[in-house]
């Protein structure tokens, strides 16, 4: 659950004109002498953004000026759906809600699912989605497919943070990202006229 949930999530209006979004994976790196490279992961991939929004009258960029000022900063999170990133490219989606079909425990990179529908591509590579008991974002990193009987394997990245309880239902679509503000200072631009000119940095926290 975020912190300004009260509220409700990141408004959508304006829209944005662009998102410049990284996935980070902390790794230590040590080489030797000898040019020999050793790599040790800590097995979590998290993600940052910055949205820019394009130039709009005060009055458009009022409603988000102020979500922005109710956020103070990095210091309470908020839920917020990104253009295109958000949204599954499936060209062929379940009409149902895929859930887990056992318990699975943290540390997987792998479940199965049922109530899929028969035959739909559940996510494509690439597509984000939730698990529904935790607000960590994972990516699918193969095309998920689902059989006859409605049943698939989903593979993606980040092993699991904690465990998912069987009959779990996933987010496939308009995921929403759970996110802080990148920094205490948030600054905007107005020019002549009253245009007013946004980019704001985030990262999700799970």
């Amino acid at each position: 659950m975020a912190d300004l949930d009260s509220i409700g999530q990141f408004p959508t209006s304006p829209g944005m004109a662009a998102v410049n979004f990284k996935a980070i994976s902390p790794t230590q790196i040590t080489q030797t002498n000898s040019g020999k490279i050793r790599r040790y992961g800590y097995g979590v991939t998290y993600y940052e953004w910055t949205c820019r929004f394009g130039s709009q009258t005060e009055e458009n960029m009022g409603p988000l000026l102020g979500y922005i000022s109710a956020a103070k900063g990095p210091s309470l999170s908020f839920e917020i759906i990104l253009p295109q990133i958000s949204y599954s490219k499936s060209t062929n989606p379940p009409s149902t809600t895929p859930q887990t079909n056992a318990a699975f425990s943290r540390g997987v990179t792998q479940v199965t699912l049922d109530n899929c529908g028969a035959s739909k591509q559940v996510l494509r590579g690439g597509d984000f989605f939730k698990f529904n008991n935790h607000t960590k974002v994972y990516q699918c990193t193969t095309t998920c497919t689902s059989n006859g009987s409605g049943v698939a394997t989903l593979n993606f990245t980040n092993a699991l943070l904690t465990e998912v309880p069987d009959n779990t239902a996933l987010t496939i679509t308009a995921v929403p990202f759970t996110a802080i503000l990148d920094g205490e200072e948030q600054s905007w631009n107005v020019g002549n006229g009253g245009i007013t000119n946004l980019d704001i940095g985030m990262r999700e926290v799970f």
